[in-house]
């Protein structure tokens, strides 16, 4: 498959350091040029890890902790499904294809279902845009002062591993740069796009399917041959 990546630096510039910020985001979808979403948010982030207190269109508060994520509306937070926002999406699509990510100035990826944009100033991110079929959504940064620590806000919240899902599934989902899921009968269908840029298409089932794990199924309906391989050796692995 062909990709393109077109970059305008402004400087080239090289961390040695660990990376936090804490800002607010403003995040747009647009579905043919119209408006459908906004939302507003507060992040706390560190190497990777970020504490997100999502204000507006609903008050919900998510945690990513390595390679788990959180969810709730206080101070008790249930293990989840991965939840990768476009700054995960953009930095997961750099790592898996060995792009480096210290740069000033732009970047834009080229896939076959989708293009990224990402401007960078100062060695922090200020826009990401994706365009995924007539689907536009673009966040924004606000950076802001700290004014608490990172593992002081973690504090205030307890965290529950315990999930209605094998933590298999949760493994499986984190293959993919992003995810959309919808409930039809009684099966969960899964629609993602895998690192390469494809679209993945999953049903998980509790009556049957292709792979047992635990007490559900799941079917691989599409995928290229590398990301059904990856999805196989999770299943197949037995930590």
């Amino acid at each position: 498959m062909r990709k393109l990546y077109s970059f305008s630096f402004l400087l080239f510039v090289s961390f040695i350091f660990a990376i936090s910020y804490h800002a607010l985001r403003l995040t747009f979808e647009y579905n043919e040029d119209k408006l459908q979403m906004v939302r507003y948010e507060e992040v706390y982030y560190r190497d990777g890890d970020k504490i997100v207190f999502v204000k507006v269109p609903k008050k919900v508060i998510w945690v990513k902790l390595g390679e788990r994520y959180y969810i709730g509306e206080g101070t008790t937070l249930k293990l989840s499904p991965p939840i990768k926002d476009l700054e995960d999406i953009f930095y997961q699509y750099l790592s898996y294809h060995k792009i480096s990510d210290d740069f000033d100035g732009e970047i834009t990826i080229s896939e076959k279902t989708f293009n990224i944009k990402a401007e960078k100033r100062n060695g922090f991110i200020t826009k990401i845009a994706r365009k995924f079929h007539s689907v536009l959504t673009e966040m924004q940064y606000i950076y802001l002062p700290d004014n608490k620590t990172f593992e002081n806000v973690l504090s205030e919240f307890k965290f529950v591993d315990k999930s209605d899902f094998p933590m298999k599934i949760y493994n499986i989902l984190n293959l993919f740069l992003w995810f959309d899921a919808k409930i039809s009968g009684n099966d969960l269908e899964i629609f993602a796009i895998d690192k390469e840029g494809l679209e993945v298409e999953l049903t998980l089932s509790k009556e049957k399917g292709t792979y047992k794990i635990d007490n559900f199924y799941l079917t691989i309906k599409k995928a290229s041959e590398e990301t059904r391989k990856e999805i196989e050796n999770e299943v197949r692995d037995n930590n």
